[in-house]
């Protein structure tokens, strides 16, 4: 029997007695029955079963001793009650059996006690066991995309060699490596008129080198460069050409068309005479040539033939010019009613380009002051232009340059760029075939600027007589900009240069003396005018003014798609 109960406490009741409510204090201990000693032999069973124990009866009967639940106290002890009071547990209870499974388990690591949170760190026994991922919700993952390996400044630029050491103070001695001369911007510089009586040969003739030209009224201006044989520098020259003629060629039809519909009549080149004379007089012309001639086509119209007889019209180009798709009853098509003043003129005389050109019988007393130029004359006969062929080895005239570079500020209430600084450096008598470097050609500098609010920082005027060059300080930005244009006429440059000149510092400069009002506001260019181009501001129109308003000069922009050197090229 002792073998079916194992570790049966037998002193466990069967007769749970009524508890008794007794005073808990907190000086008395609960007392636990220890089981009997292991010298009795009784063997160990794990398995307990609590149905079983009414059943079966112990070879001793157990002491009956009342338990109370948790929440009253132990039963009061007599003065004769036999309590076995050990602070070790037997080895038979299940505190015992506890310290005996705890004994046999493999040491875990100790957990550190934390005020917030309990977290219990994974035994140290199994660290070392590769367990597989268990995925208990059976949801497919979700894939990890990859990032691409983007390229970096390391890996898609080849490495450069290690730059030299740059001095931070040299940064604003960029006039430093320069050959600034210290003399006054105006002291070579020409003042007033040339006399024609210097400028001229010993045969009366002009020579004379182009590089710009104009249209204005139906007359061409040509702008270049003569020599003043008194002072042997060749100075600024405007040559007014007039009397040049818009040449139109009509091809007759071989019958006659009327209404729109062709007949059998035949045409001659009287009736085309006669057709052309009464359209003429139609628009006004009162002033023309008209003449048969012969010539060839070689261009992509097929109804027109290689060769055959026109009818040649002259009149002036200040009267309106013919519709390109005109026709007649007696001509089927006219050539020439596009062709412009400038390439008239070229085409009669074979000039390529800006070149050498000699003028007979000029006139230098018709024009007075009507340009900035130096040198004014005009000339009634275009057939007394020629050009100067390569026999008589004229070089190109040295050319006078200035470079301009602008700063501005944004005025936030009207939304528009002001000028609140211009610089100017000024390379006179340059030679277009000469090779010398940039900073080793003799130059001169000035600047003009305004201050930025009420005044100039302390000290600064102290400084700026300390800079090579030119400086002048001005109030306003009409002071500057009229300065600016005072010392831009005595100057009198050949090419404007800057980086970006020709789609921005030119049109903030235009813009900014329009808007001031500024007085010789055409001083920019080498032609005098009275008011602003009316297509001013205006869309496409307003960049085509602009070019004209610098006619005279010619506009270099290092910035322009043009003139940069592609990648590979050399």
């Amino acid at each position: 029997m002792a073998d079916l109960l194992g570790e049966v406490d037998v002193n466990v009741s069967n007769i749970r007695p009524a508890p008794s409510r007794t005073l808990k204090l907190e000086s008395r201990r609960k007392t636990r029955v220890l089981s009997p000693p292991l010298s009795q032999g009784r063997p160990r069973n794990n398995l307990y079963n609590e149905n079983r124990i009414p059943a079966l009866q112990p070879d001793t009967p157990p002491a009956i001793i009342q338990y109370d639940d948790d929440d009253g106290g132990l039963p009061p002890l007599g003065d004769n009650d036999d309590v076995i009071m050990s602070d070790q547990p037997m080895p038979s209870s299940p505190v015992a059996r506890a310290l005996e499974r705890k004994s046999h388990t493999v040491p875990v690591k100790a957990e550190e006690e934390d005020d917030d949170l309990m977290e219990v760190s994974q035994a140290v026994g199994h660290s070392g066991v590769a367990t597989a991922s268990v995925n208990i919700s059976g949801a497919r993952p979700v894939p990890k995309i990859k990032k691409p390996d983007y390229p970096t400044p390391n890996s898609s630029s080849p490495t450069r060699a290690p730059a030299d050491f740059i001095d931070p103070s040299t940064w604003n001695n960029v006039t430093s490596r320069l050959n600034v001369l210290s003399s006054p911007v105006t002291e070579s510089v020409s003042i007033g008129k040339v006399q024609a009586k210097d400028a001229v040969e010993e045969d009366g003739s002009l020579r004379f080198f182009w590089i710009d030209y104009a249209e204005l009224n139906g007359n061409l201006l040509l702008f270049g460069k003569a020599k003043n044989k008194l002072t042997g520098q060749y100075v600024s020259c405007l040559v007014k050409v007039d009397n040049i003629l818009r040449k139109l060629y009509f091809l007759p039809r071989e019958h006659r068309r009327k209404r729109g519909i062709d007949t059998s009549e035949e045409v001659d080149m009287g009736q085309v005479y006669e057709e052309v004379d009464s359209l003429m007089s139609k628009f006004g012309v009162g002033m023309h040539k008209i003449k048969p001639c012969s010539r060839k086509y070689a261009f992509e119209l097929p109804d027109i033939p290689k060769e055959a007889d026109y009818l040649k019209l002259l009149y002036p180009y200040d009267k309106p010019a013919l519709a390109m798709d005109l026709q007649g009853e007696t001509f089927s098509k006219v050539f020439g009613t596009n062709t412009s003043l400038f390439e008239q003129f070229v085409l009669w005389k074979n000039i390529m380009g800006p070149c050498w050109l000699k003028i007979e019988g000029a006139d230098f007393e018709s024009i007075t002051n009507a340009s900035w130029c130096k040198l004014e004359i005009q000339v009634n006969k275009p057939a007394s232009i020629t050009t100067l062929g390569d026999s008589d080895n004229l070089e190109a005239p040295p050319l006078t340059l200035m470079s301009i570079a602008l700063r501005t500020m944004m005025n936030v209430k009207e939304n528009k760029q002001e000028i609140i600084m211009a610089s100017a450096r000024i390379y006179e008598n340059i030679s277009l075939s000469d090779t010398t470097p940039a900073d080793k050609l003799p130059c001169k500098t000035f600047t003009i600027m305004r201050p930025i609010g009420d005044g100039y920082p302390a000290g600064f005027k102290t400084d700026v007589e300390k800079h090579v060059g030119v400086v002048k300080l001005q109030r306003t930005e009409q002071e500057l900009l009229s300065l600016f244009l005072a010392r831009l006429q005595q100057i009198d440059p050949d090419v404007l240069i800057g980086h970006r000149l020709e789609d921005l510092d030119y049109s903030i400069l235009l813009s900014r003396m329009k808007d001031r009002n500024v007085s010789g506001w055409h001083r920019i260019g080498r032609l005098r005018r009275r008011e602003w181009p009316k297509s001013m501001g205006k869309g496409g129109g307003s960049f085509f003014a602009e070019r004209q308003l610098v006619a005279g000069r010619l506009l270099c922009d290092l910035a322009n798609d043009q003139g940069k050197v592609r990648d590979g090229e050399s």
